[in-house]
């Protein structure tokens, strides 16, 4: 028997095309002095249409592409027409994101989403357990609009195991478990679920898409840390018995540059904000995962010649 050969099966869905003339010899001309024609023209996408988008990881490939063609067709017999092909990022409009948008650059006056998580630790297997709490504060939002700073905190909480106190100074050192003192201590990122309709069975891979708070580089934009001295929290009754409580909190913004959330028969995607802190010790670590949709924040088309121009727009992470 011969070697087995894996097969693969590509799949392609054209579901947008249109066509127009947009110019006939004899129309019109160039003005005098000038050999270059110009000639201003729009296109309609349907509203439901899919964003641009690329993903690529190992037997499972996906695209949404959008591309304008202008065909100039040459007269004669040996004339061969000229083609130039132009690839344009898409995105889906966003009504809501876009008011959301202006609420977020004035400052956020809503409702902030809460996630929390909390676990009992120690630095030894034997011992009296400590307490570590992390909490993430995002506005509560529908959608999380492209190109806009969405602010966040991070509230971190240690609490040790029960001591003895004496007097009333601050413990003359670090007590555990420490809370993380800089950002470069967190790992804070935005990762993405893709859910492919595949010939032979669905594929729901997740892929890392960025850092927003990186250990390796500073975080960009920066993030503020405040750290609080310790809290004495005395056991009922006994003054000179308790636990030492403290606290950080780092707060910063998020500002998203990739394809907004969207759903097709054949691609599905979600995404999900992915908080990591670990404390010293086996197995002491804290994670939330926070669900969000991402959109456009675009209410209206750009006419291409003002995207460099304009606040609202920016380039979207999509592959090539």
């Amino acid at each position: 028997m011969g070697a087995q050969v894996e097969s693969f099966k590509i799949g392609t869905n054209e579901f947008l095309r249109t066509s127009s003339t947009l110019w006939v010899r004899g129309r019109s001309a160039p003005p005098e002095g000038d050999h270059i024609l110009r000639i201003p023209f729009s296109m309609h996408i349907p509203a439901d249409s899919p964003p641009s988008f690329g993903f690529e990881s190992y037997m499972n490939v996906a695209y949404v592409r959008y591309a304008v063609e202008v065909i100039g067709m040459r007269t004669g017999t040996f004339a061969v027409d000229r083609t130039i092909k132009v690839p344009i990022l898409v995105v889906t409009p966003d009504p809501l994101g876009h008011a959301l948008r202006t609420e977020l650059k004035l400052g956020w006056p809503g409702d902030w989403g809460r996630v929390k998580a909390e676990s009992r630790i120690r630095k030894m297997p034997w011992g009296d357990y400590s307490t570590a709490k992390m909490e993430l504060l995002v506005p509560h939002l529908d959608t999380f609009p492209l190109f806009t700073e969405v602010p966040y905190s991070i509230i971190i909480t240690t609490i040790s195991a029960p001591t003895k106190r004496k007097g009333a100074a601050q413990p003359a050192k670090d007590v555990f478990p420490p809370v993380p003192r800089s950002a470069s201590e967190i790992d804070f990122e935005l990762r993405r679920h893709v859910d492919l309709q595949t010939p032979y069975f669905p594929s729901n891979p997740e892929e890392y898409v960025t850092d927003i708070i990186s250990k390796a580089h500073a975080p960009v934009p920066p993030v503020d840390v405040e750290i609080t001295d310790y809290v004495w929290l005395p056991e009922e009754g006994k003054e000179d018995r308790g636990c030492w409580m403290q606290e950080a909190t780092f707060h910063s913004s998020l500002i998203l540059r990739y394809t907004p959330t969207f759903l097709t028969e054949e691609i599905k995607i979600k995404y999900t904000l992915h908080l990591k802190v670990e404390f010293p010790g086996m197995g002491n670590v804290l994670r939330i995962e926070f669900p969000i949709n991402i959109g456009s924040g675009i209410e209206s088309p750009i006419p291409i010649d003002e995207q460099a121009l304009s606040p609202t727009s920016g380039s979207i992470d999509v592959p090539a």
